[in-house]
């Protein structure tokens, strides 16, 4: 479904990688938590059991995962870089991702908010602010994919292109840690099979 993080950079190393693959990478992985997600507001809806600490792991996802590693690679070093090379067409289309990036920001803090164990779950806020995440998130990669990542693609020179790709093997070696990426991968195909019943 998405290849392994060690083997994204091999290829990096091999002169066979942008760092928009790296991205795309993790917009698979992204795109997968969302369906997680979907699966987990279907159950609640049908009155069926979701367990604490699946919430409590898909909020670290998206903590985590989502916006200190993917949305850090974008907002401190793709977007800069893009905004320095002064490509046409772009600052508009950055502006736009940064605040749909500050939304879904918003969403997650509700979402844990009314999620939280410590107290009584709130299900239709949970409910209604995972769908809101969704409906953000899944047009945002689309356009990521398909609008921001090629123009970087054609306008970033190749040496800019390879020191992005060393700050973001820098962002999961010192924000994220070693390792984190493999274990969120694994607990992504175990969620993958309670919550998306057809695969």
């Amino acid at each position: 479904m998405y290849k392994l993080r060690d083997e994204v950079f091999f290829q990096y190393k091999r002169g066979k990688m942008r760092p928009t693959v790296d991205l795309k990478e993790e917009h698979e992985a992204v795109k997968l938590m969302l369906r997680i997600l979907d699966g987990m507001c279907t159950n609640i809806e049908s009155g069926k059991s979701v367990k604490q600490e699946h919430l409590d792991g898909l909020i670290e996802f998206m903590r985590v995962f989502v916006d200190r590693c993917h949305h850090t690679k974008e907002e401190a070093y793709l977007f800069p870089e893009m905004e320095k090379a002064g490509i046409s067409g772009s600052g508009e289309l950055i502006a736009s991702l940064k605040k749909e990036h500050e939304q879904a920001r918003q969403y997650v803090n509700r979402i844990e908010k009314t999620a939280s164990g410590k107290g009584n779950r709130e299900f239709p806020a949970i409910v209604e602010n995972s769908r809101a995440y969704i409906q953000l998130l899944n047009p945002h990669i689309e356009k990521e994919d398909n609008k921001l990542f090629p123009m970087a693609d054609t306008h970033l020179s190749e040496t800019v292109q390879k020191d992005l790709l060393e700050r973001f093997e820098a962002v999961e070696i010192e924000i994220i840690g070693p390792g984190k990426h493999e274990e969120f991968h694994r607990w992504l195909h175990t969620m993958r099979d309670i919550y998306i019943k057809s695969e």
